[in-house]
């Protein structure tokens, strides 16, 4: 199924004054990238937080409130994990866009093999969760036969069955280190696979025209995002 664009926007959802951040698509391509993640960065982290004023004694201090010490080296630290968060949820080189990237390369490939054994299968309403053991299982109201033949060719392909325990791992790994955006939702090992279909990611991860020109490919990182939102819209609690 393909997402509407008007109803789906892209979920970057990120930090800045308790409010939702857009990243917006390119429209020059490739060029515009630099600037998008040097306005996200400011937007993120930075924008409206007071300056700092100049230390007047520089040795290093903890403060201690109800038994939490706070100091800035575990301020920083945590600071420096959201960052590290945002850039492997969200943004095109991170660890959710290169596994699912990695899934969408074998992915015509699989269907082309599940049409040989069962033409119809193309047009039936179906689609791909990953077990908590890592395995892919076909739901949808389709027949037990036509689950067998869709579930063998889907983890008979090795790199496949690899990338979409990438996506799992490395979506649930930085949601816990994120703050608002996806980590927002409840998301965890045990309602993974009700929450997301991997197959209406990887149908609609397609890149349109001026993004494949952009970009010199097929998979769009923008249209990932926008799905994987639309899911969690549909699908999952917010926290």
């Amino acid at each position: 199924m393909k997402v509407n664009s008007n109803d789906t926007n892209l979920a970057s959802q990120f930090i800045s004054n308790g409010s939702e951040v857009k990243v917006n698509k390119p429209a020059n391509g490739k060029e515009q990238l630099n600037s998008e993640m040097e306005r996200l960065a400011k937007d993120i982290y930075y924008k409206d937080q007071p300056k700092e004023p100049e230390p007047t004694y520089n040795k290093s201090m903890n403060i201690i409130t109800n038994n939490v010490v706070s100091t800035r080296e575990a301020e920083e630290k945590a600071l420096n994990n959201i960052r590290i968060a945002t850039v492997n949820l969200y943004m095109p080189g991170g660890e959710v866009s290169n596994s699912v990237e990695k899934m969408f390369t074998q992915y015509d490939n699989i269907m082309t093999e599940i049409a040989a054994g069962q033409p119809s299968l193309a047009n039936k309403d179906w689609g791909i969760s990953i077990s908590q053991l890592g395995e892919l299982e076909v739901t949808g109201s389709i027949s037990d036969k036509e689950k067998s033949l869709i579930s063998e060719k889907l983890n008979g392909n090795g790199d496949f069955v690899a990338a979409a325990n990438e996506f799992k791992s490395s979506f649930l790994g930085h949601i816990d280190l994120g703050v608002r955006g996806w980590s927002s939702y409840d998301v965890n090992e045990d309602n993974f696979s009700k929450i997301f279909d991997l197959k209406e990611i990887l149908d609609n991860s397609q890149g349109e025209e001026s993004f494949k020109q952009a970009w010199n490919k097929d998979f769009s990182w923008l249209e990932l995002n926008d799905n994987i939102s639309f899911q969690l819209r549909r699908k999952a609690i917010k926290n």
